[in-house]
């Protein structure tokens, strides 16, 4: 009977031992899931840089509009700027993304560099002052676009003037300093008009 009653004892606490192993395999598994779990939702909500492939118009403001996310979410000293706007000019600027400057120097904006130690490609004109700034990706060139609108003292009016809340076709009216084309507003006003009739739900 003692033999008995000892080796049952034993058979007792190896099953208590298995009991508590289990249960612990049990907690972390739930644990690991619940991590898992939680950082794919953290990850679903931060913004990443597009591949920038396009093959339409749709596309190609898409792409953009995901920069722009990217920028903001990376750099939490940036004012938001109006996107219309931004989208508008970087469809005019780039030829839709197809302009030289776009496909190989990822400028979607025609930004300037009078540095000519900057990378740079320089227009048919060639005018040798200055050169069209070239970036390593296209977000590059949106956080640039961004910041100008943000500190540059041409574009001071622009700033009062969004802060109001105004429409975007009256906020090209403030960026007389951007180009020289006498159409260029015409011009923005059109492309805004356009992505409002065909590229939004």
């Amino acid at each position: 009977m003692g033999r008995i009653r000892l080796y049952s004892e034993e058979i007792m606490k190896s099953m208590k031992t298995i009991g508590r192993t289990l249960m612990f395999v049990v907690i972390v598994i739930f644990c690991v899931f619940t991590l898992h779990f939680y950082k794919k939702q953290a990850m679903a909500d931060v913004p990443i840089q597009p591949d920038f492939e396009y093959t339409n118009n749709e596309q190609f403001l898409q792409n953009v509009n995901q920069c722009v996310n990217y920028v903001y979410f990376y750099d939490k000293t940036l004012e938001h700027v109006d996107l219309d706007l931004l989208l508008a000019q970087a469809a005019l600027e780039s030829g839709w993304g197809n302009s030289r400057f776009a496909r190989i120097g990822k400028n979607l904006f025609g930004m300037r560099t009078y540095d000519l130690q900057e990378p740079h490609m320089l227009p048919s004109n060639n005018p040798k002052k200055w050169g069209v700034k070239v970036y390593q990706h296209e977000c590059d060139s949106v956080a640039h676009y961004i910041k100008t609108l943000n500190n540059h003292t041409l574009y001071e009016q622009y700033r009062e003037l969004l802060a109001t809340g105004a429409d975007s076709l009256l906020l090209v009216d403030t960026l007389e300093a951007y180009a020289t084309d006498k159409d260029y507003f015409w011009k923005v006003k059109s492309i805004i008009k356009k992505i409002r009739k065909d590229y939004r739900d």
